[in-house]
């Protein structure tokens, strides 16, 4: 029989927050969002309609989920049960030493086999609660919670992942030009070959390569 489906969220203090497809409480949610930024630098050149690129940065990922809960049945405070998530967002300051909210650790499936873009840890960066349906008492017995979590990662395992990817082949660079320079000149001092000045020439659509204005850029473009 196929596994069930369910996402498990448990936190570095211990908590574990679990909805299964088969609750009528907690209800499994139908689908996870995963985004991502990634910021690149505009580099301008003489003539050039279109910039290189510079990768300057990648920022942290991003897992977005909707979670729903239904006491409606049983009678009972929804809030019960949403005031676990909600406390994500929140310092326990009787037993945190740490003094911020937990991290949390996402997971999906019976078993906590790998997912998609999971398991997923990070901390609470968004969380809104919305209450939907109430007994004749006010009583809230219904609630969506939208949450959003922020990927975190030790900076010494991240210089371990991209320690053989150090260099993009759309990376590039500006330099300024000065009296005396050559193109050839500074093919020999980018890319210790003056052949290359040809390259310097045509990625910065220089006609005549012996008439360089100084203080003008000049895009050294990264060899392939």
């Amino acid at each position: 029989m196929a596994a069930v489906k369910h996402v498990v969220i448990s936190t570095d203090t211990g908590l574990r927050i679990e909805a299964a497809a088969n609750s009528r409480v907690f209800f499994n949610p139908s689908q996870y969002q995963l985004s991502r930024k990634v910021t690149w630098k505009e580099l301008g050149g003489q003539l050039l309609t279109t910039p290189q690129l510079q990768f300057t940065g990648g920022g942290p990922r991003t897992l977005s989920m909707s979670l729903v809960f239904d006491s409606y049945e049983n009678g009972t405070d929804v809030r019960e049960l949403t005031g676990q998530v909600a406390a994500l967002a929140e310092i326990d300051s009787s037993d945190n030493p740490k003094q911020r909210p937990p991290v949390c650790t996402i997971t999906w499936g019976a078993y906590e086999k790998p997912h998609a873009g999971l398991p997923f840890k990070g901390v609470v960066e968004n969380l809104t609660q919305k209450f939907t349906l109430f007994l004749p008492d006010g009583t809230p017995v219904r609630a969506t919670i939208d949450i959003q979590f922020k990927e975190g990662e030790a900076p010494a395992r991240q210089h371990r992942r991209t320690q053989l990817r150090q260099t993009s082949p759309l990376q590039a660079r500006v330099r300024v030009i000065r009296q005396g320079d050559s193109l050839w000149g500074i093919a020999a001092q980018e890319y210790q070959d003056p052949g290359k000045w040809r390259l310097l020439a045509e990625a910065n659509h220089i006609d005549n390569p012996r008439r360089l204005s100084s203080g003008s850029s000049l895009l050294i473009p990264e060899l392939d």
